[in-house]
């Protein structure tokens, strides 16, 4: 851990094609970062305040900072499909700490009464087990094809016939990936910032394999999807923070059904995460 008291590593700050000559202000952890590109149109940042350079990277449509000195190797991360696919990057700031927001994306278990009718039919909730694993700076959950979402805008998309995988790792990185007898059909990767105080800039990259017009199709069904799953989501997890701060200093409560969250606080925190149990029982 360090002094801006979130693990070390790089995190976004904006979209790489929203850069031009600048300067922009972003925050990270509450400090702010003057990004512009130089003549060569490399990014660069510094401090607004003294001018003093600050360590920034470009990867894969993103501007990265560094908390602490994760190294050289910048913002490299391993690619949401080995071969040919079709990516869209979305954005966007949401009122709630990074724990919060991680779970939410992370969560099977809200999506029947939150995302009732286009993501999951109502009156079809049902018991699934989850597989828990984890390692050093990373815990995952996977769910049979039953936890799927099941409603029509999933079942346009065929999402019901697959296996999750949830996943979370450092520094603040939530990942989703639906597969079918072991082929990867949907993978998201949503790179979490803290911004300012109780704030998350949440940049994510949804992708589906191939490249012809029914990937792009899907693609395109899957941005209306998720603005609008993003959007309900935002409005809870807003609430979260409206209520934490009417309770003061009160202790976080792991429920039954947070099967990630205890890992996800100990990843953020800099200690290994550890499974509670390898198999937890849950009704979606």
């Amino acid at each position: 851990m360090n002094d801006a008291g979130f693990p070390e590593g790089w995190y976004p700050l904006m979209r790489s094609r929203d850069l031009g000559a600048g300067p922009v202000v972003r925050h990270l952890s509450g400090a702010p970062i003057a990004l512009e590109r130089t003549p060569a149109r490399a990014a660069r940042g510094r401090c607004p305040k003294s001018g003093r350079s600050l360590a920034v990277a470009e990867r894969a449509g993103w501007v990265f900072a560094a908390i602490g000195h994760p190294g050289t190797d910048g913002s490299a991360e391993a690619d949401l499909f080995a071969g040919p696919s079709r990516q869209l990057d979305l954005e966007g700031h949401v009122r709630a700490r990074i724990g919060d927001v991680a779970e939410n994306i992370l969560d099977t278990t809200h999506t029947s009464v939150v995302h009732q009718d286009y993501l999951r039919r109502p009156g079809e909730r049902r018991c699934v087990e989850a597989q828990i694993s984890s390692g050093d700076g990373w815990i995952a959950a996977t769910y049979p094809p039953g936890a799927a979402p099941s409603g029509w805008g999933a079942r346009l998309l065929g999402a019901h016939r697959y296996t999750i995988t949830d996943a979370f790792r450092a520094p603040a990185i939530a990942e989703v990936t639906y597969a079918r007898n072991g082929e990867t059909k949907f993978s998201a990767r949503f790179r979490l910032t803290p911004a300012t105080s109780g704030e998350t800039y949440v940049a994510a990259t949804l992708a589906v394999p191939g490249n012809g017009a029914w990937a792009e199709l899907k693609l395109a069904a899957l941005n209306v999807f998720f603005r609008r799953i993003f959007s309900e989501d935002r409005a809870i997890l807003e609430l979260i923070g409206e209520n934490r701060a009417a309770h003061g200093a009160a202790p976080l409560v792991f429920a039954p059904q947070d099967v990630l969250r205890p890992g996800i606080e100990a990843i953020l925190a800099g200690r290994t995460p550890r499974a509670a149990a390898p198999r937890v029982l849950l009704k979606v």
